[in-house]
């Protein structure tokens, strides 16, 4: 499944998920084929990207960080835990420490050096805390950060984002710092708010807290709420993922692809984020995630099958040409390895 925008629409691509409308009735099903007449339509709907069938899936050898069902699990498990201390005043937060064990395993496993392909992805809060989460880890795992610093830090992640469940404007897909005042002001609120949701859970650790409040602080004291240059890595480590997160999901932002999310991060390196930090997060993302449509140096369009350890050189499969309507091209691509063309 690849996510398409709506202006890259040029009619044949299959639906992989439904198209709905706001009150959430079937507009296109699943499976149907987007001719090019529909697309003023969606539009309309203030669509903006249609997920579609990948064409060239059996090409295509990702590494994900970590295996989707699995991912999955632990999305619903932090959905299920952050609905139960919401709706239930005398639930204790004490269980994300089963999460935060379990995530802390994982990323112990994993090799070194690794190239991992994410993709940009619709808003889902949950599923963002557990990116970040997964992110951070890896982080600190290559900082050498012992076990107790990685068990608190995933924590951290895991809860940074609570305070969101607090704030009553739309945050999806938008951007928060052009917003309506009064919009931007509730929702810069929410670092605060998820502090204060952890006062009377004195079994969280003082830099758990520190990372609620301050991953949308900035290297430079540019960020908010308290304008604030922290000192701790842990916090600095979540401000990058969580604004590359952030970026290619459109969770507090405008969605953009991961190609341009990487090289906001890589110019912010030294000011807004910590240089070491940003440097070791875009080494090891893919810029061009398996399945990503891209154009070659010699202009032929192709798809990204696998990554090498480059982050920026893909392996790509040369398409035919009369598929180029299919595609959105990202450009521009390093001087990626081409593999023979196939249909």
């Amino acid at each position: 499944m690849r996510i398409i925008s709506i202006d890259a629409v040029r009619g044949g691509e299959i639906l992989a998920e439904a198209i709905k409308n706001e009150q959430n009735d079937v507009l296109i099903p699943a499976g149907a084929v987007i001719r090019e007449d529909y697309v003023p339509l969606i539009k309309s709907f203030g669509i903006v990207s249609l997920k579609i069938e990948d064409p060239y899936r059996s090409f295509e050898i990702p590494h994900p960080i970590m295996n989707p069902e699995k991912l999955g699990t632990m999305v619903n498990k932090v959905k299920r835990l952050m609905e139960r201390h919401i709706y239930h005043t005398d639930f204790s937060m004490k269980e994300f420490e089963v999460i935060a064990n379990e995530l802390v395993r994982q990323i112990r496993d994993i090799p070194e050096n690794v190239v991992y392909d994410i993709e940009s992805r619709e808003a889902d809060l949950y599923e963002h805390t557990i990116m970040v989460t997964l992110l951070s880890l890896i982080i600190a795992k290559k900082l050498q950060f012992d076990e107790q610093q990685l068990f608190y830090l995933a924590i951290g992640c895991l809860l940074h984002d609570i305070g969101i469940r607090y704030i009553t404007v739309p945050y999806e897909n938008r951007d928060m710092e052009t917003g309506l005042p009064a919009e931007v002001f509730e929702y810069k609120k929410h670092t605060i708010l998820g502090y204060s949701a952890v006062e009377d859970e004195p079994w969280i650790p003082d830099i758990c807290r520190k990372i609620i409040l301050s991953h949308h602080e900035r290297a430079d004291g540019s960020g908010f709420p308290m304008r604030q240059r922290m000192k701790e890595t842990e916090c600095r480590i979540v401000q990058v993922c969580d604004a590359f997160d952030c970026m290619i999901s459109g969770m507090e932002c405008n969605r953009t692809n991961v190609w341009y999310a990487i090289e906001q991060i890589r110019q912010g390196a030294g000011t807004s984020y910590d240089r070491k930090i940003a440097q070791m997060l875009v080494e090891m993302v893919a810029a061009y995630p398996v399945g990503t449509a891209v154009v070659v140096g010699d202009q032929k369009a192709g798809i990204v099958v696998e990554q090498t350890n480059d982050p920026n050189k893909p392996v790509v499969m040369i398409v035919d040409e009369q598929q180029n309507g299919l595609l959105e091209k990202y450009d521009p691509v390093m001087q990626p390895q081409i593999v023979t063309a196939c249909r």
